[in-house]
This record gives structure tokens, sequence and C-alpha cells, in this order.
């Protein structure tokens, strides 16, 4: 390897699909800039990113999970893991330490999982959560965190946050409108589609008035639903959306989130039902699609901008971060909010206009050029 090229340990935390890929266009970016990307993850992370990047060299690396509830609040589940995911913070720092000595990284990017910091080598956390959000009744309690955070991000090198640093930005007061540690940089969003086309939407491939020609066109699919998630919120909201649009009786998919290596196609009626799409095929039934629903997952909404489509934005119920992800971004007349408690036919499909800002694509692209040159000269 030559002198000027690193290699650079990537590790995203394995608490659903995004925190993985996420990373993928990071990974692509510094692959294409000629340094060594090695991947460390659970076992579905490091199949899902070796079907996406080929030839990339993966290690394991253990995760810990939370079994989410589908009766008790999100937010209650976590707080009951704290003791757990504090004892996994310092565990995973401990075993960043053993892959360091055997695997001699330059740089270790971590997608927040907060104990992957080392001093003997250059470390960044990717997140978009600089004021850790809570439950409305208690949100007058988040400015309570920043100092805590901001001591975390200090152990780092560098903070990327996933985002704009302007008023036109996706995660709010998650990670804005407040005091950022000064080695903390806005990279622009992430997303697996970013370079690709946007896909023609609907209503841009068949004018208003040929409604009809637009349904009897079988390339034309009127809702797909995006599943992510935890388990078991995600199966209990693919079952009431499935519910729904059987009956409605028009060309629906709902991609299920499960990861595979092949996408397996399940048909019921008029529904197709799909595990895994690689990244073109996903982005082609996105932009087939009248409508788009999906949870309000920071993953989810950052690709689905850079596709230039709005969606029904339905939060994991008693997840703060979606919840207020799901308000902000509806509140801005840029995506709709719904609760999944009130979930029908009336309530998906009456939806108002929408106004999604335009991704600039090129702007995007000189933010995370300019924080990785500042990173790849330490």
């Amino acid at each position: 390897m030559k002198k000027s090229e690193k290699k650079i340990l990537v590790c995203p935390l394995p608490w659903g699909i995004g925190h993985t890929t996420r990373m993928i266009p990071l990974i692509r970016k510094l692959i294409m800039t000629n340094h060594h990307v090695v991947f460390a993850g659970n076992s579905w992370q490091n199949e899902l990113i070796k079907n996406e990047i080929k030839g990339i060299e993966c290690i394991y690396f253990p995760g810990f999970t939370i079994r989410y509830s589908s009766f008790f609040p999100q937010f209650v589940i976590i707080l009951l893991n704290y003791p757990l995911f504090v004892y996994h913070t310092i565990r995973e720092h401990f075993i960043l330490k053993r892959i360091i000595e055997k695997h001699n990284p330059d740089i270790v990017i971590s997608d927040s999982r907060i104990g992957l910091w080392n001093k003997k080598i250059i470390s960044v956390l990717v997140t978009h959560i600089i004021r850790v959000p809570f439950p409305r009744p208690f949100r007058f309690l988040e400015n309570l965190t920043l100092p805590l955070s901001r001591a975390v991000i200090n152990r780092f090198t560098y903070c990327f946050i996933p985002d704009f640093p302007g008023e036109i930005n996706l995660s709010g007061r998650l990670s804005h409108w407040c005091r950022l540690p000064e080695n903390t940089r806005y990279i622009g969003i992430l997303s697996r589609f970013q370079g690709f086309p946007k896909p023609l939407s609907p209503s841009e491939k068949l004018a208003p008035t040929d409604i009809s020609r637009r349904e009897e066109d079988i390339s034309y699919i009127y809702c797909t639903a995006i599943m992510s998630g935890p388990s078991p919120q995600k199966e209990l909201l693919a079952s009431k959306i499935k519910d729904i649009l059987l009956k409605t009786g028009k060309n629906s998919v709902i991609l299920s989130g499960n990861i595979s290596s092949e996408s397996i196609i399940q048909k019921e009626d008029n529904i197709q039902i799909i595990n895994h799409l690689p990244e073109d095929e996903f982005a082609e039934i996105v932009g087939r699609s009248e409508i788009i629903i999906s949870r309000s997952g920071y993953t989810t909404v950052m690709e689905l901008f850079s596709l230039g489509r709005s969606a029904i934005l339905i939060p994991t119920p008693g997840q703060p971060e979606q919840e207020y992800l799901a308000e902000y971004l509806s509140g801005k007349r840029w995506f709709i909010h719904l609760n999944q408690r009130n979930l029908s036919t009336n309530t998906m499909f009456e939806l108002p206009d929408l106004t999604l800002p335009k991704f600039n694509a090129s702007e995007n692209e000189k933010l995370l050029n300019a924080a990785l040159e500042e990173l790849l000269k330490e």
C-alpha cells in the first residue's frame, strides 16, 4: 500500500439496516480515492455489504441489538436496556483495541458506535443525533443531554453529521440550533442513490388526464411500502398496510426489508411482497410508484430525498427520534406524518400537495469531499 493510501476500518451500529446502508456511499468514495477499506460488522451486515460492494474485505465485529416490544413504547425498552448498552459500549472499545493490534488501520469510522475511539489512531463518529430526542412530554429535558453528547464527541478526532448545515436540512433540532463541538463537520446526506439519475415519477411519465391509461400500464405501481426498523413493529405495520392495499385492488409493492442475498418475491392478489432489492431496482420501483409509505428512519428519509420522492412517514410507535423527524418534516410540508394506530384507507390516500426541495447533488458532494479531504490529511 502506498504511503498516501490509508487503511480505513468502517464499523456501523447493527440496529436496523439504515446505519449499514448509509455507509455504502462513504465506502465507495474512499475506495474510489484508492484507500483500502475494511468493513467490520456482524453476519448480516457483512453479507449485505459484500453484495453491494464486490471484493470488499470484511471482518466479524459482534454487535448488541435490542428486541423491541409490540406493547411497551420503544423508549421504555431502551431505558430498560441502558445498562446493557453501557456494558457493550465499553466491550466494543476493547474489541476495537484488539482489531487495531491485528489489522493496523489508520482510521476507524464508526456509525453511532460511541465506544469505537482509540488514542492511537484517527477516529470518526458518524451521527445525526447531537441532541438526544425525548418523548414529546419530556422534550424540555433534551438540552440537558448536550454536555454528555459533546463529551462523547470530543473523544473522537471528528464527528461527521450526515445533513446540510443550513435551513434546508433533514434532522432539525437533532443536529442543529445548538452549540456544536469544534470537531463536527456537516457532510451532506448519505444515500446509496447519490449519482443515480432521478427516476421519473408516474405524474411525470403520464399527464394527470391519463390516469386511466396509467393504471392499465403494467409498469405502474400504485403504492410501495418500504418496511424498516425493529421487529415486531415492522411486521405489525406491514400486516396493517397489506390489509389496506388489498382492499384497493391496485398494483402495489411491499418491500419487507429482510436481508437476503437474493430477491424473493411473493404474490398475493394485487400485492408483490419482496424481501430485498438491489439498488437500481429499488430506485426504479420508487420512481414508478404513485405513493410511497415508509418509517421515518433517518436513512430512509435521506434516500427518498436524494431520489426526489416524498412519502407518508409512519414512525415506529414510542420511538422519539422517528416521531420527531416525522413531525418536523411534515411541518415543512416535505413529507406526510401519520400515526400507525390511525391508519385506514381514507387517512392513507387523502393526501395534501407537498413541495420537496430540490436535492443539490453537487453541493452535497462538496460537503463530503471537504470533510474527507480534511480527514485524510491527518
